[in-house]
Order: C-alpha cells, then sequence, then structure tokens
C-alpha cells in the first residue's frame, strides 16, 4: 500500500534493530573495547577508521564523516532509498511496514502481473538448466560470449526455446494468467484468432529487465544468429517505461562494493562482460537515448557518471545527445564525464582485449563535460574569422544557459568562455539565448547533393552489437526550407548588446512525437512495413503526422524491394518530401538507424492510437448522456476509469 510511513513505526522498528547485527552481516566487525571497529565500506582505506557504538547505536567514519543509525547505514550500503531500507530492515525483523491512507501506486495495481513476469523470469532460467536444447544456449553463452555460469546467474540469463507456446503453456495455465502475460508484454494475440495468444520470446537468450528493487518488469531477447531483429524488447506497459529504466542498473548496486560513479554503456552485453571482469557499475539504455531521467535517476545514486560511447560519427552524435540531456539536471558536486572509444571497438571487445585494468585507466582518462561542451562548440563553427569566432560563443552560451542558474559550476564555465571568447562573464551572462540546437558544420565540398538515390546508398544495418560506422548524416543531406540563411550574428561586437539588443540563437529541433518516431522507423527501417497492420479508424484521421506515417507505409508496404531513396525520387507530394527530409535530418535519425525494435515502436504508436480513439469516443459519449443520466453504477465506474485513464495519459 502506498502512503506515508508513520514515524511510530520507525522509531520501534530501530528499537527492535541492533545496529551490530545489521553491519555485522555486511561487513567484518572487530572489538575493540566497549566499541566495534572495521574498515570503512564507504571509502577505500587500509587501516580501519569505522567505529561503531552499540550503546548509543551508532556509527562513525573518521575518515570520511559517514555516519548514522541502521536506516543511514543500509541506505549507504546496499544502495536503497529511505522507504526501501524500512522494508529491508522491517523484513529481517518480522515486522510488517504499514502505510497512511494514500492511493496505491503502479506496482501495487500490478501486483500480480509482477508475479507473472517473475515467473516467467524463473522460467527462462529453469529452461537453461532444464530444456533438450540446453546445449545451444549454453555453447552460445559460454563459447561464443565467454560468459561464466556465475555471471548469468547474476544477472539471471534464461533461454526461450523454440516454439510458440512455451511459456503460455507453464505460465500462462489460466485465463487470468493469460490477460497478465498480455499485458506484460509476454504473449501476442493472433490476428486471426480473438482470444488466443502465442508467445513473444523463441529461440532466443532471455535477458531479464529488473527495476531499482530488483523486480522484474520486462526482458530483452538475442537471437542466436543473424536473424532479425537480432535484439526483441518488451513492448511498454503498466509496469515498464524504456525511457525511464536503466539495464543492470539493480546488479550494479548488489555487486560494487563502493558505488561511487556509473558507467553508461550501450548494450546488455557490454553491461554483463565488463561485471564478469570485475567491473561491476556499468548500465544500459534500453533501445533510447541518454536522457535526463537517467541522468538524474544516477545523481540519486553516485556523485560520477560516465557516459562511455564508440569513437565513431555515430558515438559522437549520441555523446552531444547525452551532453544535452545532462545540461539541465547538472548539479554541484556532481560529474558527468564522456569516454571515447576506439573505432570498431565496443566495451564488451575493449576490456577482452586490454583487462580491468587498462580499462579502468581510459575511464581515468575521460573527457569532462567542459571539454566535450566547448569541442563541440569549436566544432559547429565553419569561418576562421570574428564571425566564426562569434558563432563559437553563441553556440557554448546556449548550452550553459540549459543549466541551472544557481550552479556553481555554470559560473565557471562562463569564466571559461570569456577566457576563451575574449568577452567579459557579465555581458555572456546577460546574453539571451534561444533553446540550443545542434548544429552539424557545413561541408566545405563544392559537391552537389545527389537528388535521389540508389537502393545500395541506403543500406539496412541494425546491430545491436556491432554498429554501422556511419551516422545518418553520411545518407541523408540536410534539409533547408530555403537556400540562403544568415545568421544574426556578424561579429563579436553583438555580444556587448550596447543598445540593449537581445541576442538570439537559432530554436532547438523539437522533440519528434511518437507518430514522427514511428515515421523515422519506417524510413530507417522500411522492411517492417509487411509486419505492420494499420486499422482503418486509425488511418481515417485528420492527423497530418497521421497521414505522413501512412503514405510512407503504404509506399513500403506495396514496393517492398524499395528504400527511402525510392520514396523521395518517386513522391510528387511537396509537403510529404520536405516532411520525410526533416525526419530524416533530424538528430534521432542516427539512433533510429541503429534500433533493433523499430517494428515494436511502430507497433506500439498503433496501439496507443487505438487506445486513444477508444478513449475519446468513450468520453464524447459520456459527455452527450449530460450529468443527470450518470446515476447508474456501470456509467459511475466507467466515468472512473476514463478519469483514471486521463490521469494517466497527463502523467506520460
Amino acid at each position: 500500500m502506498a502512503g506515508r510511513i508513520p514515524d511510530q513505526f520507525i522509531d520501534e522498528l530501530l528499537a527492535r534493530t541492533d545496529l551490530t547485527d545489521v553491519v555485522g552481516s555486511r561487513i567484518s566487525l572487530k572489538k575493540t573495547g566497549q566499541n566495534y571497529s572495521a574498515l570503512c565500506p564507504f571509502h577505500n582505506e587500509k587501516s580501519p577508521s569505522f567505529s561503531l557504538n552499540p550503546n548509543k547505536q551508532f556509527y562513525y567514519c573518521f575518515g570520511c564523516g559517514a555516519g548514522g543509525n541502521a536506516i543511514s547505514f543500509v541506505m549507504e550500503h546496499d544502495h536503497l532509498d529511505f522507504v526501501d531500507a524500512i522494508e529491508v530492515l522491517a523484513k529481517d525483523a518480522g515486522m510488517e511496514v504499514p502505510r497512511e491512507q494514500g492511493a496505491p501506486d503502479r506496482y501495487e495495481q500490478n501486483a500480480e502481473l509482477l508475479k507473472r513476469l517473475s515467473e516467467s523470469s524463473q522460467f527462462y532460467q529453469a529452461q537453461l538448466i532444464q530444456h533438450p536444447d540446453k546445449k545451444k544456449a549454453t555453447d552460445y553463452l559460454s563459447k561464443d560470449r565467454g560468459l561464466s555460469g556465475q555471471i548469468a546467474k547474476v544477472f539471471g540469463l534464461g533461454y526461450a526455446p523454440s516454439g510458440w507456446d512455451n511459456l503460455l503453456k507453464s505460465v500462462g495455465t489460466r485465463a487470468e494468467s493469460q490477460e497478465q502475460l498480455l499485458h506484460g508484454g509476454m504473449l501476442i494475440e493472433k490476428k486471426e484468432q480473438p482470444g488466443q495468444y502465442y508467445d513473444r520470446f523463441r529461440d532466443r537468450i532471455i535477458f531479464p529487465i529488473r527495476d531499482s528493487r530488483g523486480r522484474v518488469i520486462a526482458f530483452g531477447g538475442r537471437a542466436f544468429g543473424d536473424e532479425k531483429p537480432k535484439y526483441l524488447n518488451s513492448p511498454e506497459t503498466p509496469v515498464f517505461q524504456k525511457s525511464q529504466e536503466l539495464y543492470g542498473l539493480f546488479e550494479a548496486k548488489q555487486n560494487s562494493p563502493t558505488l561511487d560513479q556509473i558507467i553508461v554503456v550501450e548494450g546488455y552485453m557490454d553491461v554483463i562482460v565488463l561485471a564478469q571482469h570485475g567491473i561491476t557499475n556499468a548500465v544500459a539504455t534500453l533501445g533510447t537515448s541518454v536522457n535526463s531521467q537517467h541522468i538524474r535517476k544516477l545523481f540519486k545514486l553516485v556523485s560520477k557518471v560516465i557516459l562511455c560511447f564508440d569513437g565513431d560519427k555515430a558515438g559522437r552524435s549520441a555523446a552531444i545527445r547525452g551532453l544535452e540531456a545532462s545540461l539541465p539536471v547538472m548539479q554541484d558536486e556532481k560529474q558527468v564525464r564522456f569516454l571515447f572509444l576506439p573505432d570498431g571497438e565496443d566495451p564488451d571487445s575493449l576490456v577482452r582485449q586490454e583487462g580491468k585494468e587498462a580499462f579502468n585507466s581510459r575511464l581515468e582518462d575521460a573527457h569532462s563535460l567542459s571539454h566535450v561542451l566547448f569541442e563541440h562548440a569549436r566544432n559547429q563553427v565553419t569561418l576562421g574569422d570574428e564571425e566564426g569566432e562569434a558563432q563559437f560563443t553563441r553556440h557554448a552560451m546556449a548550452m550553459i544557459q540549459q543549466m541551472p542558474k544557481e550552479l556553481t559550476f555554470r559560473s565557471v564555465l562562463i569564466n571559461q568562455l570569456s577566457n576563451q571568447s575574449g568577452i567579459d562573464s557579465e555581458t555572456l551572462n546577460n546574453t539571451v539565448t534561444q533553446k540550443y540546437r545542434s548544429v552539424a558544420p557545413q561541408s566545405n565540398s563544392s559537391d552537389e547533393v545527389p537528388n535521389s538515390y540508389t537502393p545500395d546508398e541506403i543500406p539496412y544495418t541494425p546491430d545491436y552489437d556491432e554498429y554501422d560506422q556511419h551516422s545518418s548524416a553520411d545518407y541523408y543531406p540536410p534539409y533547408s526550407p530555403s537556400s540562403s540563411q544568415e545568421s544574426n550574428f556578424k561579429g563579436k561586437s553583438q555580444y556587448k548588446n550596447k543598445k540593449g539588443k537581445e541576442n538570439y540563437l537559432p530554436p532547438a529541433a523539437p522533440s519528434l512525437n511518437q507518430i514522427k518516431q514511428a515515421s523515422l522507423c519506417l524510413l530507417l527501417h522500411p522492411h517492417i512495413s509487411k509486419d505492420v497492420d494499420v486499422p482503418d479508424p486509425v488511418i481515417n484521421q485528420a492527423d497530418e503526422d497521421l497521414q505522413c506515417f501512412c503514405k510512407i507505409w503504404r509506399y513500403f508496404l506495396k514496393n517492398p524491394q524499395k528504400n527511402v531513396g525510392n520514396l523521395l525520387s518517386e513522391e510528387q507530394d511537396n509537403a510529404i518530401i520536405s516532411n520525410v527530409y526533416a525526419l530524416l535530418n533530424h538528430q534521432d535519425a542516427a539512433t533510429k538507424l541503429k534500433i533493433d525494435n523499430a517494428l515494436q515502436e511502430v507497433q506500439d504508436m498503433i496501439l496507443t492510437m487505438e487506445n486513444n480513439l477508444g478513449l475519446n469516443s468513450s468520453i464524447e459519449r459520456l459527455k452527450s448522456k449530460g450529468n443527470e443520466s450518470i446515476k447508474d453504477n456501470s456509467s459511475k465506474q466507467e466515468l472512473r476509469n476514463l478519469m483514471d485513464l486521463i490521469r494517466k495519459n497527463k502523467s506520460q
């Protein structure tokens, strides 16, 4: 049950809890007079400076200053928040945590769904040990990927055998269980047989995705060969939003003795292989770019976040998105650093070649946020004169102004920019900028951009393990609605703002809505169109974005052998052409080019549209009844359900 934990219960819990037992179960204590001493678990030391007073039920470290009671120790040592620490201690004390009255959270509302997901994880793990075809899976993990049985157990790896209904027969034995598995993304309903289901994950290695408390909330499945998609992820569900979760975060909290920094990498296997080599503090995003929610979540646990990327153009583009995500949530005494790996390498391959110490050395040499920010601003400059310097200053200042105004670090960056640009800090502080927009440097080449592309020029190469060495900018020209766009800034003097005029930067590229993201998936992965089914009610919507999506879908459905180059050369509607170019030139294109779950993103969008249509029609019907007519219990319950859906949609 959600709600505040009463203070009286917390006092009683502390009274029943012996701090010596709590600490002694986690670190080695030595009796020293009336107290206990130990090597502090919160910082590296060679001689004990950690002291525990059993009479006062209090601990203190004379080395790092850490101190507190049983609750604070469990929070710090186990990397838990306050409520989770209370629950751990209460469980050890045989007490049930009471809650003051409050609305149930989404996990309580979906307790049965979480049970089915946990049972699914247990089923897949059992198949890795018991199934007649288990050797196929164990050989892949041990021989092809070099994983030990111990690390597979730590991350709960499993095996989904070939066949259509293995999980269905094992976990979905009742109608209620089948419905929960469907809502949890584990089953897919047959189009031709409503009410009949089949397993989503078949003939794959299974990676359970856990939340920060260790509950299984979703899965990833990896094909054994080059089947497409190579990686298949659970769709978003009531307990899983991929943009908010990080793979391996729970394991990092559990297995890192001192969790003072976290490395963000790109794939499941990167996390697992690093952990096998003793680097247990790595996590991975789930098919999305690093966003501000990820950074904010990690800052609650650690003081340093290292974003690790491939050294190619796609990796550089991803790093800039990580930079942009970090700026609005930066905090003093927190760090974001950037590690660029050699071309053709990822953390998985590199740590195998170099080992733990060499990889840790790379981490220590990771670039600071300020270095990446100023380097990126310099890379935007195309002129070697005062105008170019003005452009550099505008780009850098626009990024800096995304940071909270009260940050000391922001002031430090402005001072650094002042030293590099020759413009005083006060003038920079008073410069008004619009939201930062990442702009690729203009090419100095006089070569003309072709008006159309051949199929061979736009390859389909999504690979979660070995990304293509090109970004989307290599394949698509920048789209510009006008042939000449002059800068508002003509030199450094504009920054002086002597006449009180405000200096503005170009507006940022807006984030793509769900429909545009689905359209981009179709453009970059046209082969998935054959597996997309768009219902007539969705097609008939008048929304411009949706009509563009349907136009793209129909083209590739009728022409499965063609690609986006063919579409652009054959399309007659200038509005469609402009929209396509805008999508291909968007900063998300490089990421979408590499994802393996493009089909799932498109299907999720269609499902959202269907749900919205159902919601809108129900609302209109209830409105037409009028307040006086909503008196029967069924109408009242329907109204409550609709209000819950509206609140849920607003919160997303």
